[in-house]
């Protein structure tokens, strides 16, 4: 089962073609601020991106894209 999740890339924390170099990323955001963290894609072939999962919760904008959830840090 796939969540999806709608994001204005230019929010993201990182973004990275290697999925190991993504969650490095999201491992150290998590650390920083103890909330959960999400690494999406928005298809296959496209870099991952690493977002706070509270920016999913916000508002939804105009230049917002939809992404997949590959992994979430608790």
């Amino acid at each position: 089962m796939s969540e999806n999740f709608f994001f204005n890339p230019g929010d993201s924390i990182a973004s990275e073609y290697d999925f190991d170099s993504a969650y490095v990323a999201a491992q150290i955001y998590r650390k920083k601020i103890e909330r959960p963290i999400l690494i999406t894609r928005e298809k296959d072939g496209k870099p991952y991106f690493v977002f706070d999962e509270a920016a999913a919760l916000a508002e939804e904008k105009a230049e917002a894209k939809r992404f997949e959830v590959v992994h979430r840090l608790q």
